[in-house]
């Protein structure tokens, strides 16, 4: 007899699908009709499953797993820099990098253009929404899975509100497959003053808040919010954002694969950040980027303590303009070497860059 997609996919995952790909509770929650919906309140979700869809699981395998398997290694025989708050800014939902270059922290901070979605709830789907759902997040991921980073037009294409493939899906998604188990999910907004609210689908900052925990680790947050911080966005209507992240004092700053949205000011570029950047070079005691984060020029060497590593000659076609000589020249004279993975634009093997500036005492 054939099984319904539901059916099958229960078959397949084990009694714990949901913590696994969906994140939902493998019991029905309290209120489903309020899990079900986009400014759904908080709740639980069950253990990470030990098996996955054999498609999306052979692509992790295949790609993002040895990938990541490779930077905590680097990482690790550097004793990397510890911190409390991590702010990964123009993110969109790659939580599985930040957690692989600061797996430690109490709390993670994202953001990205694209909306919050909702969360996840596989007791509210039915089959039919399961299996285009299911293809959905498969079409999402196949880009991030071979070259490390969003493409953001293709991903603002790609992405959805659906349980699958909204950035929250992508989020539980990354997380179960790094092995964590999410306890709990609600959306929540930024409010007047920068203050952390519970969400509804007006809110001029929505967000998501997921927290979990690894095998024997502590809880730790992430929080993710769709929020333009473009000099002129900031102005108008997202000053609350900056207010929140004042809130947050002292943080670890991560950028990867940013668009090259932090060069850009001057009467040449229509669009500014130099208010972000600013943010970001004054609360940061550590940044760790490639190319297209924070130019190089902006860190003044009594400030910060610089490492260069990887190789860089140039950003990659697309993105040619914004070359960094200075940078050039230091990674030339002063990289510790090739790095054994991938880190932004420059994916293939070999090519990667990464800086970090570490602040001063």
């Amino acid at each position: 007899m054939r099984l319904g997609w539901q059916s099958a996919l229960r078959g397949l995952l084990g009694a714990s699908l949901c913590g696994a790909l969906l994140g939902a509770s493998a019991a029905p929650p309290a209120d489903p009709d309020l899990a079900a919906t986009s400014d759904a309140s908080e709740r639980a979700a069950a253990q990470p499953a030990a098996e996955y869809p054999e498609p999306l699981r052979a692509a992790w395998q295949r790609f993002e797993a040895p990938n990541l398997a490779h930077m905590r290694d680097w990482w690790r025989a550097r004793a990397p820099v510890t911190a409390s708050t991590v702010f990964y800014p123009f993110s969109g939902p790659d939580i599985a990098n930040a957690l692989a270059v600061f797996p430690d922290a109490d709390s993670y901070v994202l953001f990205g253009l694209e909306p919050p979605g909702s969360i996840p709830d596989l007791h509210a789907l039915d089959d039919e929404t399961i299996k285009s759902g299911y293809d959905a997040l498969a079409k999402s991921l196949s880009d991030v899975l071979q070259v490390n980073y969003f493409f953001t037009r293709a991903m603002a294409k790609k992405l959805g509100t659906g349980a699958f493939n909204s950035t929250t899906g992508l989020l539980e998604f990354f997380l179960a497959m790094s092995d964590c188990e999410i306890t709990n999910a609600r959306t929540v907004a930024i409010g007047d003053g920068g203050a952390l609210v519970d969400g509804t689908p007006s809110a001029r900052i929505p967000g998501v808040e997921i927290t979990f925990r690894r095998p024997g680790g502590k809880d730790q947050t992430l929080r993710y919010f769709m929020v333009n911080v473009a000099d002129t966005s900031l102005a108008k209507g997202s000053s609350d954002f900056l207010s929140y992240l004042d809130s947050q004092q002292r943080f670890a700053t991560m950028i990867k694969s940013a668009s090259y949205l932090l060069h850009k000011d001057g009467l040449a570029e229509p669009t500014h950040f130099e208010t972000i950047r600013a943010l970001i070079l004054d609360h940061s005691d550590v940044v760790v980027q490639d190319d297209s984060g924070v130019p190089l020029k902006s860190f003044a060497r009594d400030t910060w303590r610089l490492e260069f590593h990887g190789r860089y000659a140039a950003p990659t076609p697309e993105f040619r303009k914004y070359l960094q000589k200075d940078l050039r020249v230091e990674m030339q004279r002063n990289s510790t070497g090739t790095l054994p993975f991938s880190y932004g634009y420059a994916y293939r093997q070999g090519e990667s860059n990464l800086m970090i500036a570490e602040r001063r005492q």
